[in-house]
């Protein structure tokens, strides 16, 4: 064993040099270097190279390829140990070796990417090859270690598009191998790297052993200088050693002269070892040299493929991608659009057994503009790929999806119904279970119906919250606007809010500033969209004033730009106030609601007397197709405008009518962004923020994250801010609500003109920081929607489909909860129903169990190389918080409960019978202002 011959023969060697001469560890392996290609050379590789690589998908193979990621890693590190402690102690180390040591963090960096980049199926997808000296190995692989072979490990993007074409044009790559190539180039060139680490420090080792042997080769017979030698051959490196001790006994130039304390003996074997001594010496300079090539461009070229533009790569070199490109509507898609209609192509193309070229032109035969096709657009990819026109594809690549498609499009339709149903069987099983076993006393019908509250509120919770898990995002198609937007995407940008004082006009211009600033698009204005606030005369003697401050504050901004087309980039929209019968006051009429119509009626008509002439200050855009609708404390981060846009300028999302005008048949009215909290001061925030306000901050990714209306209805809920389509607001909504009724309108306008979530496009707003704040506005939200009962009970002269009814009715559900809880609590405690114990633990689950949901799951890494303790504090830190909503729900049951019968006596009292004070508002700045902050105030 090499461990035993070399501790007994040079016992002084240290443990980490026995380790690397080793030869249990195996030969050393050739670098992966071969004859430098040029282009043309390079374009008659790859075409007798695709001749040759014959492969197939196997459904099931028992050996599945997978990269020696973690031995690399292991000897690369070991490596670098050992060339880091001899450089340490004053020995000479290589060019090469340099490089390593000066690059390693960038190896490391490498080695987790490729790492995380390389899930266990992540080879098992991609065609093998089916014939030697690659048998079994991913066809993408010998494309890559032949392209690293013969560059040296230099990455020259142009050169590798030309080798790619020419390969292609004898064997076709599928997408997925396409993409696979970035991480297979870096698993092909860490495994270089590996090999030539390896190399340097085995060398190394071998040459120090020499130097460790001359000290004592007195005491060396040639026997035991062959015992080493036979060592080290098994490794690969006898001649490294040969050489040495050649170098060192016979001319004394590697250090003091040692050949005449050798025996006549020992200089006889060595002689016979290393007959050709400057030969051998030319080859080992040779291959230091190509070493220090080899490493330097594989280090480069790890920095160089993590920068290339991979997309344009695969756009440039695939013929897939280079074919669906010359559809003008693909080349105009965002990437991440591009990807769902080429994965469409891939998992076509396995099912029907044919190429994913075939496929993609059989698509693109089909993707023609037809104007009077009903919708969607045929010219769309989705269309075909997933929509109505799937089955006449599959006819034309000879694939009989009927019984599945059948299947799947009855789901869809029954999606509502399947999931009403799943609620209805949950809520009574747990009813039934609970008073199955416990139940106290009488009042068993009592107790039941007092249940529903909080056991559908818990049934909701924790369905919603599985299926969100379950079922992914629907991401909606967008353009990618490269240019800018267009003036087909002309948008204003609005924030409806209220004069009140000339310190909240200020914070009001600069915020419109900021908005502009983070999206200084062509095509767009922004406005202030304005009124008064309510008083019991049209005019009061510091309106005027108000109006000149604000529009001195636009004029402002706008004279640091020039005009475009005619508008200023800042506008003030104003109204005078009108009076109200059902408030007693002079307001602005159907305040932001009648605000956002009457502008959608200017816009959309050019009659824009609704606002006060301001002269230029006021003149809005020629053709203004979209409106962006934000809140005064909204915030629009950088590049989501032109991302809004890009979603709604597409084909497949655009709003189209039928015949008559008055009827939605396809893509969406309204856009709504995710709503995200940003990260707020320190010492700013407060212990209820904290509770409610979930995680802080925005990810930079941009990951979708699920809305359940959306990715199972394809419907979502407006909130108030987002993107509307104005031609089609004003033909459905125009003077259409009825006036003086309506005050949670965004629920209803997003049912009459279809929403859609954008669930990947974040705005930024933050919590109420105060539970005052909080409630002030949950009771507004229940007074609207209580006020919305007389519309729910006529749902076919309001257009409502049964997920809109829906979502009305589990608004004024989700309101009754906190009474229904109360009381199920207080009938318990008087000994009826459900024990105590029991019906607590249902009111906790009402209002924890889909927070404590999400904070369990959130206790399990995702991934094995993070700080644990830092994880574990995070994920405990939310659990508490899950469970301490819960509780303070709990401790205020009776204020909640009392707060929502207070909004619904109100509500209903004031549709029916006062027909009073049914617009009553405030503002969420006043709110803020006027909310207790003190301990006192609070308890």
């Amino acid at each position: 064993m090499a461990t035993p011959v070399l501790q007994r023969l040079v016992p002084e060697a240290p443990e980490a040099l026995r380790e690397l001469l080793d030869p249990r560890s195996g030969p050393l392996l050739p670098p992966v270097r071969a004859e430098i290609f040029g282009a043309q050379r390079f374009a008659q590789h790859g075409r007798s190279l695709g001749d040759t690589h014959r492969a197939t998908r196997q459904a099931a193979r028992r050996s599945a390829f997978f990269p020696r990621l973690a031995g690399n890693i292991g000897m690369l590190r070991r490596a670098h140990r050992y060339i880091s402690a001899q450089a340490a102690t004053g020995y000479d180390i290589s060019p090469a070796a340099m490089w390593l040591l000066d690059n390693f963090h960038l190896i490391e960096a490498q080695l987790q990417a490729i790492h995380e980049g390389l899930p266990p199926g992540y080879f098992r997808a991609l065609p093998v090859l089916l014939d030697p000296p690659l048998l079994g190995l991913p066809r993408i692989y010998g494309v890559a270690w032949a392209f690293v072979a013969h560059t040296d490990g230099a990455f020259d993007e142009e050169l590798l598009v030309h080798y790619l074409g020419a390969y292609q044009e004898t064997r076709e790559l599928s997408l997925s191998e396409a993409w696979a190539l970035p991480t297979t180039l870096r698993v092909v060139l860490v495994e270089n790297l590996r090999r030539l680490a390896e190399r340097l420090a085995t060398h190394k080792a071998a040459r120090e052993l020499a130097h460790l042997c001359c000290d004592r080769i007195q005491t060396f017979t040639p026997q035991q200088l062959a015992d080493v030698l036979a060592v080290l051959a098994a490794r690969g490196v006898g001649g490294v050693f040969v050489a040495q001790l050649a170098q060192r006994l016979l001319d004394g130039a590697a250090g003091p002269p040692a050949g005449a304390a050798a025996s006549a003996a020992v200089l006889q074997w060595l002689a016979e070892q290393h007959p050709e001594p400057a030969a051998s010496q030319a080859q080992q300079n040779a291959d230091q040299t190509s070493d220090n090539l080899s490493v330097s461009n594989a280090v480069n070229s790890l920095r160089a493929i993590g920068d290339a533009d991979w997309p344009d790569i695969v756009a440039r070199s695939s013929a897939l991608m280079r074919l669906m490109l010359g559809s003008p509507l693909f080349s105009a898609e965002h990437s991440s659009t591009r990807d769902q209609t080429l994965h469409g192509i891939e998992k076509l193309a396995r099912r029907s057994g044919r190429s994913e070229l075939a496929v993609a032109q059989a698509l693109l035969a089909l993707m023609q503009p037809d104007p009077g096709a009903a919708p969607p657009p045929t010219n769309v990819a989705t269309y075909w790929l997933q929509g109505s026109g799937r089955a006449a594809l599959g006819r034309a690549l000879g694939l009989n999806e009927g019984p599945w498609r059948a299947g799947w499009l009855a789901a869809r339709r029954a999606a509502l119904p399947l999931y009403l149903g799943a609620l209805v069987l949950g809520v009574t099983a747990l009813v039934d279970s609970l008073l199955t076993h416990h139940a106290v006393g009488g009042y068993g019908w009592l107790a039941a119906l007092l249940m529903l509250g909080p056991a559908s509120e818990a049934v909701v919770a924790v369905f919603n919250r599985l299926i969100s898990e379950s079922v992914q995002p629907d991401h909606l198609p967008r353009l990618a606007l490269g240019e800018g937007l267009t003036p087909q995407q002309r948008v204003l940008v609005v924030m409806p809010v209220l004069l009140t004082d000339t310190a909240a006009i200020d914070h009001l211009l600069h915020r419109l500033q900021l908005h502009r600033l983070a999206n200084a698009e062509r095509q767009t204005q922004f406005a202030l969209l304005s009124d008064y606030a309510d008083a019991s005369t049209q005019h009061l003697p510091g309106d005027a004033a108000l109006l000149a401050h604000a529009v001195q504050g636009v004029r402002a901004l706008n004279a640091a730009l020039p005009p475009w087309g005619g508008a200023p980039h800042f506008i003030l929209l104003h109204r005078e106030r009108r009076p109200s019968a059902s408030e007693g006051a002079w307001i602005g009429w159907e305040r932001k609601r009648g605000k956002l119509e009457q502008l959608v009626q200017a816009l959309a008509s050019g009659d824009a007397s609704a606002f006060i002439d301001l002269g230029v200050a006021s003149r809005l855009a020629a053709d203004t197709h979209y409106v962006l609708t934000l809140d005064s404390d909204t915030q629009l981060p950088p590049g989501r405008l032109r991302e809004l846009l890009g979603v709604a300028a597409h084909p497949q999302n655009q709003p189209r009518l039928d015949a008559s005008g008055q009827r939605l048949l396809g893509g969406y009215g309204i856009l709504q962004p995710r709503i995200a909290t940003p990260l707020h001061d320190a010492g700013t925030g407060t212990a209820y923020h904290w509770l409610f306000a979930g995680q802080c901050g925005v990810d930079p990714y941009s990951a979708a994250s699920s809305e359940i209306y959306q990715d199972v209805f394809h419907e979502g809920t407006f909130t108030g801010k987002g993107l509307l389509h104005v031609a089609t607001l004003h033909t459905l909504l125009g003077g259409r609500l009825p006036e003086g009724q309506v005050l949670s309108h965004d629920l209803l306008e997003g049912a009459l003109v279809r929403c859609a979530a954008v669930s990947d496009i974040t705005l930024i707003e933050d919590s109420p920081f105060h539970a005052e704040v909080a409630a002030s506005r949950v009771h507004r939200w229940t007074r609207g929607d209580w006020q919305l009962l007389p519309l729910l009970l006529q749902p076919r002269r309001w257009r409502l489909r049964g997920v809109h009814r829906w979502k009305l009715v589990d608004n004024l559900r989700r309101s009754l909860v906190p009474p229904l809880a109360l009381g199920l609590l207080l009938l318990a405690l008087s000994g009826h129903g459900l024990t105590p114990g029991a019906a607590l633990l249902l009111v906790l689950a009402a209002f924890a169990a889909g927070p404590l949901m999400g904070a369990v799951a959130g206790l399990a890494p995702s991934r094995d190389n993070l700080a644990k303790r830092h994880f574990y504090a995070r994920a405990g830190a939310e659990l508490l918080r899950a469970a301490g909503g819960g509780l303070w729900h709990l401790a205020l049951l009776l204020q909640e409960a009392g707060a929502a019968l207070d909004a619904i006596g109100r509500a209903l009292w004031r549709t029916v019978v006062s027909r009073r004070h049914l617009l009553q508002w405030t503002t969420a700045a006043a709110a803020e202002a006027g909310a207790s902050r003190g301990l006192r105030a609070a308890l």
